[in-house]
Parts: C-alpha cells; structure tokens; sequence
C-alpha cells in the first residue's frame, strides 16, 4: 500500500496533474503540423539535452528526427534541450552544421532549467550523481511535456525506469553511444591506472582504489537495472554493443546501428595532389586527449627535421590556408597540425586555448591551427584539402569524424581500441615500436586499385589496409611520418579503400534502414494500444 502511495505522488509530482498534461499537449498542437491524413498524430519525445552541441551524438539525433520525419509524416519530434535555442535557430544550425534539412513543422523544443545536474563534474560520485540529476532532469522533461514514445539519444539509462514506471504506455528506445560504466573501467581503477576517469590521488591509493572499484561495482548494477527497462537498444558499434549486452542482458533487443555518416559530398573529393594538412575533427571534451595530438606532432617535428616550417618563413593562418588550397596555388612544403572541434561551453573553449598555449610552450605553435566551432561548409573544405586525419580518443565508442575523414580520402589515424579498431579502421596497419611499421609496396596498391572497380567492391576494400592504429605518442607520431611520406599510388589505394568502406558500411542510407527494423515495431505497439483502447 505504501509503495503504491508512493508511486502516485511520484507520478502527480513528475507529470502533473491532468490539466497540466493536457495543457502542455495542447500547446504542442497548437505549434506544429504533422500530416494526420491517414493516420492520427503521435509525439517523440528526444531526451537529448545538448541539441545544438555538434558533435557526432547531435548527427545522430538529427538524422533519426530526419528519418521519421521521411516515413512517418504524423509523428511530431519534441526535443527536450538544454541550450536556451529558439527552435527556428536550432533547425538552421543544424542545417549548417551537417547539411539536414528539418521540417519545422513536426519539430518542437521543450526548454530544460535543469542541466546543470549533468553538467557540472562532482569531485566525487561523480557517475552516481550525474545518473540522478538525469533522472531529476527527466523529471521536468516529462513534467513539461508527457510523449507518446520516449527516445534516449544520449545514453540516460537511469531515466529509464522513471518513466517505465510512472506510465507503462510509454516505450523507451534506446541509442546508446558509451556506457556509463565498462569493464574497460573497472579494470582501469582495479589496476591503478591512473587517467580521465580515475585521478592520481585514488590511483596511488590502495585503500581508495578499493572502495572505487567496490562504489563501480556497485554503480554496475544499478546501471544494469535501469537499462533493463528499455523497451528496444540500439548501439552505436560493436564495443558499445558488448558491453551493453553484457551489462542490460537484452541481447534480442539490442542490435548494433552504425551513426550516419553524410559521405555522398566527402566521397566525390579528389584523392589527388594534397596538402600535408593533418586534420583532426572533434569536439574539445577532455576525453578526446586533444594533447596527445600536439604531443605527437612535437615528435614528429623533432624527429624529422623535413618536416620542420624554415625559421625565415611565417606559416599562414588557417583561413590563408584554406585560401592558398582552394586557389591551387603550389602544396605547402611542410605540415601543418588542424584541430577543428566544437566547444559546447566555456569548459570546451578553456580546453582549446589551452591546446594553442601547449603547442607554444613545446615550440611547435607555428605550424598548429586549432578552429573552434567552424561551420560545416568550412569543416568540408579541410577534408577536402587534407591529406591525415588523426583521432586520438582512447576507447572511443564508434567515431564518427573518422568515418568522414576516412570517405574524404584522408591517410586515417586513430587509437588502437574499441570502435576504431573493432568496426571503422579494419584492416589497419598497426605500430610496434619494436618495429618499424611498413606501408603496402607499390605492386599490391597498384594490384589492389587495378581489381577495386570489379564486383564486391567492399570485399575487395576490406582486404586492403584502410587506415592506422596506434597508441602513445611516439607510435602516433611515426605513424604520422609514414602517412606524410606515403607516395601516390599507395597513398591513393588506402584512400580508396577506405572511402569504399565508409561509404557502404556507414551511410546515412544503412543507418536509416537499421533505424527503421529498430523503431518500426515500437510504432506498431502503439498502433495495437491505441486500437485496444479504443475498442
């Protein structure tokens, strides 16, 4: 009796009253349009607080809201954010971020106060607290608007069971690009190994390496229970998928969908006569180890004087850059390091000066760019012209700029774990520092190009390196020189190889039709609940 006591104060607390529920859905229809010809208006909501971020989770998000706006015209996208974004605003950021066109009509934007519980970084209990304040935060979510369907597009799973519980008629879909807590993790803190997710103080610490590894377990399982109140998963590689069958243990309602990735533009640049730009793409989160990059490239500079700007000459600026090589003036004569990466909030933007400032101290600041929020359009001509891509991330999820890299002929590299090894950059050439990592002769790249265009061409790709591997600085750093000193037949098979790769296996195409296999059942749940209801 009391439990059930309980669960109804939760749910007058969390939804409402009626009056308020019917008076945010009023306020919905009032502002939107879905065509309702054939079939009677349903409403998604998209738990997904940073909308207007940039990054690799937002291509995601807008795609699928792209996806069931194609195929179902009656569903209306109400996007719960964070951002403080008129929706008008969001929806052409979002068309010059990743060239989506969305219809406003069937988009709405549900405003959040509460971001602040996900944002800011506990000194302590940091996952604990942040899951909760998810929950608080899916709270005023559905406070402000109760949906038909409930999409995670982040990876909340402990907003799950709040609202399985408070309204059993709505389903949870899932896209889950990292989990929250990993075996990776926990071996991490077992191990005293010290890094993002486990300072220096607790590593040195017996006695507070044992009570972390106790506080993730602990997590493990509470994280474990939540997810298991979803109603389908979708994981964004074959990492996230292990992980997340091992933790949820839904391994029938969990399937990998590879994040779309726009290669049709990317996968028409030519592969010829680039510049030796090494462009990373990616927000600047701490996660991403920025550092490691400029790091590299400082050893690389040392260790090959080639590569070195002569002291009498002032590289150009970024923009000069792009100017110089879109003009076809002559290739630059030495590499230069292009950071490009979002900044959600001044955390990010801290992070990118500070990148500017390291590359100073280590005297390499000459010949490192780092561009913070450029607009799609300019991002396109940095691939177009580049001839590295280099990603640094260790155990990142799937990544999708690698993917774009990768379609837009660039020489990728990448950290030897998790999405890039398992799913993106394979086969890759891999460093062993023991020895020297070697390229493909000139026969086997002219053997592989003269078969590429005969039938199975990712058959025929995947049998050919498609990227590079590596994982400390110096094993970064000589995978560098060798993708620099690549020559044109080589350098053209393993760009081909791997734009064949990117763009069959990682198309916005297969992401919608694996979207749709996930998402078309839960549409005809609720069809059958709405016909029992109304029987």
């Amino acid at each position: 009796m009391i439990c059930v006591v309980l669960v109804l104060a939760i749910q007058v607390f969390t939804l409402g009253t009626q009056a308020n529920q019917d008076e945010t859905k009023n306020r919905v229809k009032n502002a939107t349009a879905p065509d309702t010809s054939s079939h009677e208006a349903y409403y998604a909501g998209f738990f997904h607080p940073y909308p207007n971020a940039g990054g690799g989770g937002e291509r995601v998000l807008w795609t699928m809201i792209k996806a069931i706006q194609d195929k179902y015209p009656y569903i209306v996208c109400v996007i719960y954010s964070g951002d403080n974004i008129p929706c008008d605003t969001l929806l052409r950021n979002v068309k010059n971020k990743f060239g989506l066109s969305i219809k406003g009509e069937t988009v709405y934007v549900v405003e959040l106060s509460r971001r602040w519980w996900i944002d800011h970084k506990f000194p302590r209990l940091t996952l604990l607290l942040q899951s909760f304040g998810s929950v608080w935060l899916a709270a005023q979510a559905i406070h402000r608007f109760c949906p038909d369907i409930f999409i995670d597009t982040v990876g909340f799973a402990f907003t799950y069971p709040l609202i399985r519980l408070l309204t059993a008629r709505i389903p949870v879909v899932s896209y889950t690009h990292y989990p929250t807590i990993s075996s990776d993790m926990q071996n991490a803190v077992s191990s005293r190994e010290a890094g993002f997710n486990n300072d220096q103080s607790i590593a040195g610490s017996a006695a507070m390496t044992a009570l972390k590894s106790l506080y993730y377990r602990l997590f493990g399982h509470l994280y474990a229970l939540a997810g298991s109140f979803a109603s389908t998963i979708m994981t964004n590689s074959s990492w996230t998928h292990g992980h997340i069958v091992k933790l949820f243990g839904n391994p029938n309602m969990t399937r990998v969908v590879y994040p779309p990735c726009d290669t049709s533009a990317l996968a028409d640049f030519s592969i010829a006569s680039r510049n030796p730009f090494i462009v990373s793409l990616a927000q600047f989160r701490p996660e991403k180890n920025h550092s490691l990059q400029v790091e590299a490239f400082a050893r690389l500079l040392k260790a090959h004087p080639e590569f070195v700007a002569p002291a009498d000459e002032t590289p150009p600026s970024a923009d000069e850059l792009l100017k110089g090589a879109e003009n076809a003036s002559d290739l630059l004569a030495y590499p230069m390091l292009i950071m490009l990466g979002g900044a959600r909030n001044i955390d990010d933007e801290v992070r990118a000066e500070e990148l500017r400032q390291m590359a100073k101290k280590l005297g390499i600041d000459r010949q490192v760019r780092v561009v913070v929020n450029a607009p799609w359009s300019q991002v396109l001509k940095w691939l177009r012209y580049g001839k590295v891509g280099i990603h640094t991330m260790r155990d990142e999820h799937f990544g999708i700029n690698i993917v774009e890299m990768m379609a837009a002929g660039l020489l990728t590299i990448a950290h030897d774990s998790a999405g890039p090894k398992m799913d993106i950059i394979a086969p890759a050439i891999k460093c062993d520092l023991s020895t020297t990592p070697v390229l493909p002769s000139v026969k086997e790249a002219r053997a592989f190009l003269d078969t590429l265009d005969e039938a199975e061409p990712l058959l025929k790709a995947l049998e050919f390196p498609v990227g590079m591997l590596a994982t400390t600085a110096d094993e970064f750093a000589q995978m560098l020189a060798l993708a620099l000193s690549a020559g044109a037949p080589v350098a053209e098979a393993m760009s081909r190889a791997a734009r064949v790769a990117a763009t069959t296996k990682f198309s916005e195409h297969a992401f919608c039709a694996a979207f749709y296999k996930r998402f078309n059942p839960v549409v005809r749940w609720l069809d059958i609940q709405r016909s029992d209801n109304e029987g």
